[in-house]
């Protein structure tokens, strides 16, 4: 079986490099152009899905539903895979949470990720890596036999989350891959085991 893991389409915050969290933003014109020709470039390399995850984020949604083809009720909406929450720090630059005092220490969620400690209005590294994996394994893995191909679409801190049980990482090695809006990352399930194939693949 092949799991196709994708971020969702770009957004006006993402292009000012704000933290969007669960903020619920909508894609943008180039975010649903590239949902799009994300979908022409799989169909073209023969890739439909059988079965497609989304976070139940507007920006995420709407990509699964463009990627796919599938309505939105086809979808299956799954909470393990919406974003990170950022508390206070969703809505900001890192140059705005430079002045801001209580969020001064934020920015080890992206430099230092075994140092950061997520506020109380925030989500943990523990908290993200125990629902991601809980969806491999409850939800995914029951897949083995009955799909080919399935969609999983959600957000960029996610996305890390998800991987880091596949590829081995430790946590501070967090953000090491990178993976540009709707760039699909490939991991199969093949005799009960897991294991990524590659990242970061363009199809538009």
């Amino acid at each position: 079986m092949n799991i196709y893991i994708t971020r969702h389409g770009q957004t006006d915050w993402n292009t000012v490099w704000k933290l969007q969290g669960r903020t619920d933003i909508e894609l943008n014109k180039s975010g649903i152009a590239q949902a799009e020709k994300t979908r022409e470039g799989l169909l073209k390399a023969e890739i439909e899905f059988d079965v497609v995850y989304s976070s139940p984020l507007r920006r995420a949604l709407k990509t699964a539903e463009l990627i796919s083809g599938f309505d939105s009720e086809k979808i299956r909406k799954d909470n393990r895979l919406i974003e990170i929450a950022f508390g206070k720090a969703e809505g900001t630059t890192e140059n705005e949470r430079k002045s801001i005092p209580e969020l001064k220490n934020f920015d080890l969620f992206f430099t230092a990720p075994e140092k950061y400690v997520a506020a109380i209005d925030a989500e943990s590294f523990d908290s993200a890596l125990e629902r991601t994996g809980d969806f491999w394994e409850s939800e995914i893995r029951n897949l083995e036999g009955k799909a080919e191909n399935v969609l999983v679409v959600t957000h960029g801190g996610t996305l890390q989350s998800l991987l880091l049980h596949i590829d081995g990482r430790n946590l501070c090695e967090y953000w090491k891959v990178r993976f540009p809006n709707c760039s699909m990352n490939l991991v199969s399930l093949e005799n009960g085991v897991f294991k990524l194939q590659w990242n970061s693949r363009v199809f538009y």
